[in-house]
Formats: C-alpha cells, structure tokens, sequence
C-alpha cells in the first residue's frame, strides 16, 4: 500500500511537471516569434530585402531549442501517461508509451485511445524528436522568415516535412510546414489526449 500511495501521488505530479514544461516552452516560443515579427517588420521601411533572420540571431536558436524541448517534454509526458494508465491493468503493463501501444489487448478503451492517437500525431512527433534529438540536429539550417501573404507579413521558422532523413541535405522545407503552427498543433491534441 505504501509503494502505491507513492506511485499514486508522483507520477501524476511527475506528468504534469512536463504537461506545464511543454506549456512554458510553447509560450517562450510564441513570445519570440512576436519580438521577431515586430522587429523584422520595423526593418521592412528601411530595407525590403530583410526578411529573414538566421542562427546568427541567438533568438533563433532560441525558437528551436525551445521547440526540441517542447518536443521531449510531450514525450516525456506520454511515456508517464502510460506509466499511469498501465496500474488499471491486472497483469504488467509496458512502462513507456510505444511498447504500450504493441500490447494486445481486445475491447480495451485505453488500449484503443492510445493507438489512435499513436496513428494521428505521435508518430510524426516521436519522428520530429528523433530527428533533432538523436539524428540531425538543424542547427545549420535555423531561421525565422517574414513571408508575404495578401492580408500582410507572416512570420515563420521552418521544420523538415521529411524529419526521417539522416543527412540535413535532404531535409525539405515547404512553406507549408511552420515550427510555432505545429507546436500548436501538437499542444492541441495533447490537451485532447490529455482529456480524454
């Protein structure tokens, strides 16, 4: 009873450490695409040919620093989910989120929430971490950009769409893919995730 009371009270404290770890690192990300945005278009006037900022600018690493880490912390924050969930179980069940989802289990509601959500967006968010974390850091790459739209300037940092290639020279970078956008993304299935 004692290992469980302990069990019962920190790893859901532990999980939700790393839901508001991921909430800070979103936010200092959006904070920083607002500074730049302002002051890219501040430099328009002066010089139209200005439109992007490069690694150069330590607020650019910033924004990706802040984004690998967003991107640990979800995975993190799965992983304990797992642990969590894994004590409604009679028999033992895989402590991370993954191995988790291998586990056969027929007519389980958890089991089938886990699954789907591996399918919908975890995977490309696992790929995402493995890619910067692991693999191929983009630290070459790093920029924010004003793109011009019909309605004004967007600011933009861009992400591989192919973040499972190992050489950065393959990487791909179409406009529409943005690091801020998809961290929302993510953050919003997370929270329904979360939810549910």
């Amino acid at each position: 009873m004692h290992e469980f009371a302990w069990f019962a009270r920190e790893y859901p404290r532990a999980y939700r450490h790393h839901m508001e770890c991921a909430e800070f690192r979103i936010n200092t990300i959006a904070k920083l695409y607002a500074e730049l945005h302002r002051e890219l278009v501040a430099r328009l006037d002066a010089d139209d040919s200005l439109l992007e900022l490069a690694q150069s600018d330590i607020r650019v690493k910033k924004i990706y620093w802040d984004f690998e880490s967003f991107l640990c912390e979800i995975g993190i924050a799965l992983d304990l989910l797992a642990r969590i969930v894994g004590v409604a179980y009679k028999h033992e069940m895989p402590p991370g989120f993954s191995r988790f989802c291998r586990k056969e289990i027929s007519d389980d509601p958890f089991s089938a929430l886990f699954r789907a959500a591996q399918e919908r967006w975890v995977n490309r968010m696992k790929e995402y971490r493995d890619c910067f974390v692991h693999y191929t850091p983009a630290d070459t790459q790093l920029s924010i950009r004003l793109v011009r739209r019909a309605r004004g300037y967007e600011t933009r940092c861009k992400v591989p769409i192919n973040p499972n290639e190992r050489d950065i020279t393959r990487f791909r970078f179409p406009r529409s893919i943005d690091l801020l956008r998809y961290a929302i993304s993510l953050r919003r299935n997370m929270r329904a995730f979360d939810k549910a």
